[in-house]
């Protein structure tokens, strides 16, 4: 009778375990049109390039077009790296960041060049058009936007769109824009543009937000701007070596990422309680391990003011850090949620 209740009682624990997984095979999804498979062919080739570049104030996105042995380029653009710093490349998942060494860039054009070094066999994206043949772009084209919009979570998020002018002046250059309507958000900043044979004919770079008006400003859409390849290629890649990129150098920083309160509180996927309501200040989105603050400051701490001084925006942090050195220190003022009330908290934190 016991042997009877203890196999009754194994059936029963192996179906109930059973049950807690999907046994259902996958059905192989058939598209309805060659055009869909196309698209969906050409972005799973193409987004293996397709990287992020970390900094230090936040991140773009860019395409790795170009090996030497062990040596890597991505194309991006000049304001993404315009910080200096410390950067690296982020691949999404959990494949390990790649320090930036070097990087070459053009104000102007607003593109640049990041150099990073690895043994990993990276997939690089073969251009035709960073080789210097001229793409065809033409007004009416599909075409499609990758890169990492907002945060690392939309890792190679991609839009569609068309183009809805060809040739257009961007920094006062003729014919150096396209402009289209696939979708662009900060982080998309230096990702490629794609045409629907996969041909890389873009650098995505801006969007217009908003119109002005007689009574003030209404809300744009679909005014995105992408650098032609073709412009790019020959103002800056086709006459680039090696003599055009400096190293990177580590420099003294806070050791905070962070956003301003209002940029955070429109963020439906941040937590609004976390920090005080109608106060301004700047929110703590990340902290860097290698730097001191890390030891006193948390993620979610408003930062409301530094050395005495009221911080409201990005801008106030970096005028109190506009001189900083090695070693020096900087009083930081932060509101932090404890047992569901906010308390002020003072640090002296030293910049390394």
């Amino acid at each position: 009778m016991k042997k009877i209740i203890s196999l009754l009682i194994m059936v029963i624990t192996l179906s109930v375990l059973t049950g807690c997984f999907d046994t259902r095979s996958t059905v192989p999804y058939e598209s309805p049109s060659t055009y869909e498979s196309m698209r969906i062919e050409m972005i799973a080739e193409v987004s293996p390039s397709v990287i992020v570049v970390k900094t230090e104030s936040g991140h773009g996105s860019g395409l790795i077009y170009k090996q030497e042995g062990n040596v890597y380029y991505a194309i991006t653009n000049q304001h993404v790296v315009e910080d200096g710093g410390e950067m690296s490349i982020y691949f999404g998942g959990n494949r390990d960041e790649i320090a930036v060494t070097k990087v070459a860039s053009n104000a102007l054009l607003d593109v640049a060049v990041v150099q990073f070094e690895t043994e990993d066999q990276l997939v690089v994206y073969e251009s035709r058009a960073v080789n210097g043949e001229k793409i065809e772009i033409i007004r009416g084209q599909d075409v499609y936007a990758i890169g990492t919009p907002e945060n690392l979570n939309k890792f190679n998020y991609v839009t569609q769109g068309v183009i809805a002018m060809a040739s257009f002046p961007y920094n006062g250059i003729e014919d150096l824009a396209i402009m289209h309507d696939a979708e662009l958000n900060p982080g998309n900043s230096g990702g490629p543009l794609f045409n629907l044979n996969g041909e890389f004919i873009g650098i995505n770079v801006a969007k217009i937000p908003s119109i002005a008006t007689e009574t003030g400003s209404i809300a744009a859409e679909g005014l995105n701007y992408s650098l032609n390849i073709n412009e790019i290629y020959f103002r800056f890649l086709s006459s680039l070596d090696e003599t055009d990129f400096t190293l990177i150098e580590r420099r003294p920083r806070l050791g905070v990422t962070v956003q301003d309160a209002t940029v955070f509180l429109e963020n439906p996927e941040n937590d609004a309680t976390a920090i005080p309501e109608n106060t301004p200040g700047v929110v703590i989105i990340g902290l860097d391990e290698t730097r001191d603050a890390i030891n006193y400051l948390e993620i979610n701490d408003l930062i409301i003011k530094m050395n005495g001084n009221t911080i409201s925006t990005i801008a106030d942090i970096g005028a109190e850090l506009s001189d900083a050195e090695f070693g020096d220190t900087h009083t930081v003022t932060v509101l932090r949620k404890v047992n569901g009330e906010f308390v002020e908290l003072t640090f002296t934190i030293t910049l390394s």
